[in-house]
């Protein structure tokens, strides 16, 4: 968290109160809504404050998005089908919360317009999850599931978080599902060369 070394010391549990009632606004009105006279108001505090712990609302609204969400959870069912399976659908559970429905939008543009929130995101969002299907594949294949780890694990990722991005953005008919989860493994599992066995736990 972006924090400033110099000047007063900070009051403690004002970081927390400011990051909670941006969360709280991000829930109920989206990002576009968060200003920081407005939440220097709900808070009780200042603006030089507010500045002396997040160098923008941009900064504090990622915070709170990487706050609830972190860096996904590494899994280990030993069946990759299974462990992408479980990775899906925590990410589905994570598009589908008002926070995700509400300001992924406002995220997009933040990430393409904010060198700075997309480095972090890049970082410390996207990274670690792709990270983490990177070592399932490895792990898969040192198991014999699929006939090997030399894949394109961009492309991977890209199939399964693409639908998920498409659903939560764009104004489809399809649902943010399980029956998603486990299309979107299949075909995964498909591209690698393995049975999709064991996608309709």
């Amino acid at each position: 968290m972006q924090t400033n070394l110099g000047g007063r010391p900070q009051t403690p549990g004002l970081s927390e109160a400011l990051l909670q009632a941006a969360e709280r606004t991000m829930v109920s009105e989206g990002f576009e809504a968060l200003t920081v006279d407005r939440l220097v108001t709900e808070v009780g505090t200042t603006r030089p404050t507010f500045y002396r712990r997040f160098p923008s609302t941009s900064a504090l609204a990622f915070e709170v998005i990487w706050r609830r969400f972190g860096t996904g959870s590494p899994v280990d069912t030993g069946s990759l089908s299974d462990d992408l399976l479980t990775l899906q659908r925590e990410d589905i559970a994570m598009f589908s919360t008002p926070l995700m429905q509400r300001n992924l939008p406002g995220l997009v543009r933040l990430v393409r317009s904010d060198p700075e929130i997309r480095s972090r995101y890049r970082s410390d969002f996207i990274e670690p999850r792709r990270a983490n299907v990177r070592d399932l594949i490895c792990s898969a294949a040192d198991r014999g599931e699929i006939p090997s780890a030399d894949v394109d694990f961009e492309l991977v990722c890209d199939l399964l978080i693409g639908p998920l991005l498409a659903r939560t953005l764009l104004p489809l008919e399809g649902a943010l599902d399980d029956r998603l989860a486990r299309m979107t493994v299949q075909t995964v599992m498909t591209q690698l060369g393995a049975s999709p066995h064991g996608t309709g736990a």
